[in-house]
């Protein structure tokens, strides 16, 4: 008899610590189910509970201790450790402080229940312990855009033997990408260039924003007259810092005076149209830094390779892309021991997992946190 009792206590108490609010869509939507918990008596939630729930997008702001959430294009923001938050020009009081626990952030379920109608009396309401919607919009990633680079006449960097070329290998790298993208995440990925073809740098942008990409990746691979030149780099859109990013900007940007029409092509790639372009890629460099370090991080730690960090410079290439944009050197062709590397399936398949993990991470926080 007691031990059914404190079964029956047990289960009750584990009942009232997690718990949950439902959430249906005005649409064919599936609904969703808000996790809860409670935390010294109180029923809070994770807030990235909204990401899932309503596409929402969070973004942490330390140095101000604030946290800035959006939702069907409107931004609420959260004083860290307090119950007051502003949207608008509007202030709300949730009665229980925000709590954050290391990178978690946890809200009173109150917000969910009177808080969120009041802001949004249009396309949310709650009633019976549940919350009906409009459907949210999705900002998260779902379509990305590989740019195997050179092709065609264009050979791009020349091995060491003389018998292998950039624009062969980086195709091989981009087209198995592409598979591993699309049947393990859930985007639809498009290739610049299917087969040995010349694609100028600026089709190859151009192409990326016709897709709606919401990601832009370029690969490289390498080449130095120093023989012994080795290693990994990411290159993010901006004004190339030091002398060996200036000089792989140099290698790259070249492309243009050598096979799209010398002088007169250089000039059209630095017209006003395009400085234009480079401000309005500039609204995603945070985004382009953070995919940079995901994916150098995960190609260091996959291949064993030199680290030749994350780096700035001015690619033809990325300039116009509406979308973070990052282009990748996987290694030095002209270095006799990673050129017998880069042309190995054994070894194109490491740098195709590490590429794939830098963009599922990346993917993983942008789509929460963007």
């Amino acid at each position: 008899m007691r031990r059914g009792f404190l079964i029956i206590i047990l289960l009750f108490l584990l009942v009232n610590l997690y718990t949950s609010v439902k959430v249906e869509y005005n649409s064919q939507l599936s609904s969703e189910i808000i996790n809860t918990e409670y935390i010294n008596g109180i029923e809070y939630f994770n807030v990235f509970e909204l990401n899932k729930a309503l596409k929402a997008q969070i973004k942490e702001d330390i140095i101000d201790q604030r946290l800035k959430v959006n939702i069907y294009g409107e931004q609420i923001i959260f004083l860290l450790e307090s119950s007051y938050l502003s949207f608008g020009t509007d202030i709300y009081n949730t009665k229980f402080s925000l709590i954050s626990k290391g990178d978690k952030h946890f809200l009173p379920v109150i917000f969910l229940k009177e808080i969120l109608p009041l802001l949004y009396p249009e396309k949310i309401e709650f009633s019976n312990n549940k919350i009906i919607a409009d459907t949210p919009v999705d900002k998260s990633i779902r379509t990305i855009v590989l740019d195997p680079g050179h092709g065609g006449k264009d050979p791009g960097a020349i091995g060491y033997s003389k018998n292998n070329y950039e624009k062969d290998i980086v195709l091989k790298i981009a087209k198995t990408l592409k598979k591993d993208l699309e049947k393990n995440l859930d985007v639809d990925v498009f290739l610049t260039r299917e087969s040995d073809e010349f694609i100028s740098l600026q089709q190859r942008t151009l192409f990326a924003n016709q897709c709606g990409a919401d990601l832009f990746i370029s690969i490289h691979i390498n080449a130095h007259p120093n023989k012994k030149a080795h290693g990994v780099e990411v290159y993010y859109l901006s004004t190339a810092k030091t002398d060996d990013a200036r000089a792989v900007e140099a290698l790259e940007n070249s492309v243009v005076y050598d096979y799209e029409g010398g002088e007169k092509a250089v000039k059209e790639y630095d017209d006003l149209a395009f400085i234009l372009a480079d401000m309005a890629q500039s609204e995603h460099l945070e985004e382009s830094y953070q995919q940079a370090l995901k994916i150098q991080h995960s190609l260091v730690k996959h291949t064993k390779a030199r680290d030749r960090g994350v780096k700035q410079a001015n690619f033809y290439v990325l300039r116009g892309a509406f979308m973070p944009a990052v282009l990748l050197e996987l290694g030095y062709i002209t270095n006799k021991e990673e050129e017998k590397k880069l042309i190995k399936f054994s070894y194109q398949d490491k740098l195709t997992k590490a590429i794939f993990e830098g963009i599922k991470d990346f993917k993983y926080k942008f789509d929460q946190m963007q």
